[in-house]
Protein backbone atom coordinates (compact mmCIF):
# COMPACT_ATOMS: atom_id res chain seq x y z
CA UNK A 1 0.00 0.00 0.00
CA UNK A 2 1.29 3.08 -1.18
CA UNK A 3 -0.14 5.84 1.27
CA UNK A 4 1.21 9.54 1.76
CA UNK A 5 3.66 9.60 4.77
CA UNK A 6 2.43 12.60 6.27
CA UNK A 7 -1.02 13.17 6.34
CA UNK A 8 -1.83 15.78 3.46
CA UNK A 9 -3.56 18.17 6.12
CA UNK A 10 -1.37 20.03 8.37
CA UNK A 11 -3.75 21.61 10.32
CA UNK A 12 -4.12 20.22 13.84
CA UNK A 13 -7.39 19.52 14.89
CA UNK A 14 -7.58 18.51 18.27
CA UNK A 15 -9.90 21.37 20.78
CA UNK A 16 -11.69 22.55 17.37
CA UNK A 17 -15.28 22.73 17.32
CA UNK A 18 -17.03 20.64 14.03
CA UNK A 19 -18.37 23.67 12.48
CA UNK A 20 -14.22 24.60 12.38
CA UNK A 21 -13.22 21.24 11.30
CA UNK A 22 -15.84 21.48 7.97
CA UNK A 23 -14.14 24.74 7.09
CA UNK A 24 -10.63 23.65 7.73
CA UNK A 25 -11.28 20.96 4.99
CA UNK A 26 -13.24 23.22 2.57
CA UNK A 27 -9.95 25.32 2.27
CA UNK A 28 -7.87 22.15 1.98
CA UNK A 29 -9.40 21.24 -0.68
CA UNK A 30 -11.57 18.51 0.76
CA UNK A 31 -15.40 18.08 0.07
CA UNK A 32 -18.05 15.92 1.56
CA UNK A 33 -18.75 12.97 0.38
CA UNK A 34 -22.24 12.75 -1.60
CA UNK A 35 -25.15 11.53 0.58
CA UNK A 36 -23.47 12.75 4.05
CA UNK A 37 -23.95 12.56 6.63
CA UNK A 38 -25.01 9.33 6.95
CA UNK A 39 -24.80 6.44 9.02
CA UNK A 40 -20.71 4.85 8.78
CA UNK A 41 -20.69 1.36 9.61
CA UNK A 42 -23.61 0.34 11.61
CA UNK A 43 -25.11 3.66 13.06
CA UNK A 44 -26.53 1.91 16.38
CA UNK A 45 -22.72 1.24 17.25
CA UNK A 46 -21.14 4.16 15.42
CA UNK A 47 -23.34 7.28 15.77
CA UNK A 48 -22.86 9.49 12.27
CA UNK A 49 -20.13 10.69 10.20
CA UNK A 50 -19.25 12.83 8.35
CA UNK A 51 -16.68 12.05 5.55
CA UNK A 52 -14.76 14.50 3.89
CA UNK A 53 -12.35 13.70 1.02
CA UNK A 54 -9.50 14.96 -1.37
CA UNK A 55 -7.38 12.99 -3.85
CA UNK A 56 -4.09 12.23 -2.57
CA UNK A 57 -1.70 10.11 -4.38
CA UNK A 58 -3.07 6.10 -5.03
CA UNK A 59 -6.14 7.23 -3.45
CA UNK A 60 -8.42 9.34 -0.78
CA UNK A 61 -7.90 11.29 2.43
CA UNK A 62 -10.41 11.82 4.50
CA UNK A 63 -11.54 14.18 7.52
CA UNK A 64 -14.08 11.78 9.31
CA UNK A 65 -16.12 14.03 11.81
CA UNK A 66 -18.14 12.16 14.21
CA UNK A 67 -20.02 15.73 16.05
CA UNK A 68 -21.96 13.18 17.97
CA UNK A 69 -19.50 10.81 19.45
CA UNK A 70 -19.73 7.50 19.43
CA UNK A 71 -22.63 5.94 20.12
CA UNK A 72 -21.66 2.35 22.00
CA UNK A 73 -24.44 -0.22 23.27
CA UNK A 74 -23.61 -0.87 26.43
CA UNK A 75 -21.78 1.51 29.04
CA UNK A 76 -18.77 0.48 30.82
CA UNK A 77 -21.55 -1.27 33.72
CA UNK A 78 -22.90 -3.06 30.62
CA UNK A 79 -25.97 -1.46 31.10
CA UNK A 80 -27.63 -0.20 27.51
CA UNK A 81 -26.85 3.72 26.53
CA UNK A 82 -29.08 5.45 24.07
CA UNK A 83 -28.84 4.68 20.63
CA UNK A 84 -28.23 7.18 17.92
CA UNK A 85 -27.60 10.16 20.41
CA UNK A 86 -25.22 11.41 23.06
CA UNK A 87 -24.05 8.37 24.72
CA UNK A 88 -21.68 7.43 26.92
CA UNK A 89 -18.94 5.34 27.06
CA UNK A 90 -14.70 5.92 25.95
CA UNK A 91 -15.74 8.60 23.43
CA UNK A 92 -19.36 8.83 23.78
CA UNK A 93 -20.90 12.39 23.29
CA UNK A 94 -17.39 14.00 22.71
CA UNK A 95 -17.07 15.11 19.43
CA UNK A 96 -13.83 13.49 17.85
CA UNK A 97 -12.26 13.97 14.54
CA UNK A 98 -10.22 10.71 11.98
CA UNK A 99 -7.38 11.65 9.76
CA UNK A 100 -7.71 8.87 7.41
CA UNK A 101 -6.30 7.66 3.87
CA UNK A 102 -7.90 4.58 2.00
CA UNK A 103 -6.85 3.50 -1.78
CA UNK A 104 -8.97 4.53 -4.45
CA UNK A 105 -9.82 0.72 -5.12
CA UNK A 106 -11.40 0.49 -1.75
CA UNK A 107 -12.46 3.69 -1.56
CA UNK A 108 -16.90 2.72 -1.74
CA UNK A 109 -16.51 -0.06 0.50
CA UNK A 110 -15.16 2.61 2.99
CA UNK A 111 -17.77 4.91 2.29
CA UNK A 112 -20.64 2.00 2.23
CA UNK A 113 -19.49 0.02 5.38
CA UNK A 114 -15.50 -0.28 6.45
CA UNK A 115 -12.62 -1.27 4.85
CA UNK A 116 -9.74 -2.37 7.58
CA UNK A 117 -6.98 -1.88 4.62
CA UNK A 118 -7.62 2.23 6.18
CA UNK A 119 -4.49 3.77 7.39
CA UNK A 120 -5.45 6.05 10.36
CA UNK A 121 -3.08 9.29 11.33
CA UNK A 122 -2.36 11.17 14.33
CA UNK A 123 -3.51 14.47 14.78
CA UNK A 124 0.28 15.57 13.99
CA UNK A 125 -0.21 13.54 10.31
CA UNK A 126 1.71 10.74 11.09
CA UNK A 127 0.75 7.65 10.32
CA UNK A 128 -0.66 4.74 13.09
CA UNK A 129 0.66 1.52 11.68
CA UNK A 130 0.02 -1.69 12.73
CA UNK A 131 -2.77 -3.87 14.26
CA UNK A 132 -4.85 -1.19 16.36
CA UNK A 133 -4.94 -1.55 20.34
CA UNK A 134 -6.53 1.33 23.06
CA UNK A 135 -3.25 3.18 22.59
CA UNK A 136 -3.37 3.66 19.24
CA UNK A 137 -7.32 3.84 18.86
CA UNK A 138 -6.61 7.14 21.47
CA UNK A 139 -3.87 8.26 19.26
CA UNK A 140 -6.06 8.16 16.04
CA UNK A 141 -9.26 10.07 18.11
CA UNK A 142 -8.48 13.29 17.90
CA UNK A 143 -11.07 14.80 20.82
CA UNK A 144 -12.79 18.41 20.42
Amino acid sequence: MDYPVIFPLLVTLKGRAPDDVREIARRHGFTQAPGQPSPYRHPRQRGFTEIWTRLAGRGYAVVRIDAQGNANLYGRDGTPNAIGGVAAGAHGGVPHYHKEWIEAELFQSYLNDYAPQVVRYDDSGNPVTGPMNDQKAKQTHIKQ
